[in-house]
């Protein structure tokens, strides 16, 4: 009989060597999560207006919102105006209203022709346009003669642009009315030419 101290049995546990391993992955799991997070995006993106605070559902963007709000004939006016300026005046008179020296155009933003207390004179020159020298802001024009489109716009179209031009860029003018430009479109109906800045000097901004 054997008289060495027997060793007490080693648990499975002492025994077991670590091994290294990869566990299953859940597959369906993440592309699960990978889906969820596709259509999170798509949704921000459709009802997000454009990541605008000032955007929320129902409206997809700026533009819709502004369209839905209640408006004003004065607001109307100036959208209508500054679509007839795009159309007919931008392309002389720059999108930004400061004219072009190379076209020897005068500027409308800080205009005192455009700026006046009365419309008389505006009216007239957007009915008959103008020739020859005149001054604006300080400077000299008049290389370039605007034409005459009394037969091209209408009262309301010469209205809606004026009130535009007076009212931006910083322009501070008040509004012009279709009956102003009707009014002053009969007495000026036999004049075919341009006015000049002596002749629209004589005549009163404001009645």
């Amino acid at each position: 009989m054997s008289t060495e101290p027997t060793k007490p049995l080693a648990s499975a546990a002492e025994e077991s060597e670590p091994t290294a391993g990869r566990g299953s992955a859940p597959i369906l799991l993440i592309a699960l999560f990978g889906l969820l997070i596709y259509l999170g995006m798509i949704y921000l993106d459709a009802h997000g207006g454009g990541f605008d605070p000032q955007v929320y559902q129902p409206y997809a963007s700026r533009e819709v919102l502004q369209e839905k709000q209640p408006r004003s004939l004065g607001d109307d006016r100036i959208r209508n105006g500054k679509k007839v300026f795009q159309t007919i005046c931008s392309a002389c008179h720059q999108p930004d209203g400061r004219g072009s020296s190379a076209l020897h155009v005068p500027p409308l933003a800080g205009s005192d022709w455009v700026q006046a207390e009365g419309a008389n004179r505006i009216i007239r020159i957007a009915l008959n346009g103008v020739a020859g020298p005149i001054t604006v802001g300080g400077g000299q024009y008049g290389e370039a003669a605007m034409p005459v489109f009394k037969d091209v716009i209408t009262d309301e179209q010469i209205a809606d642009v004026l009130t535009y031009v007076r009212q931006e860029w910083g322009n501070k003018a008040g509004p012009v009315k279709p009956e102003q430009v009707k009014a002053i479109r009969a007495t000026v109906a036999s004049k075919g030419d341009n006015w000049n800045a002596a002749d629209l000097l004589q005549i009163p901004d404001k009645n």
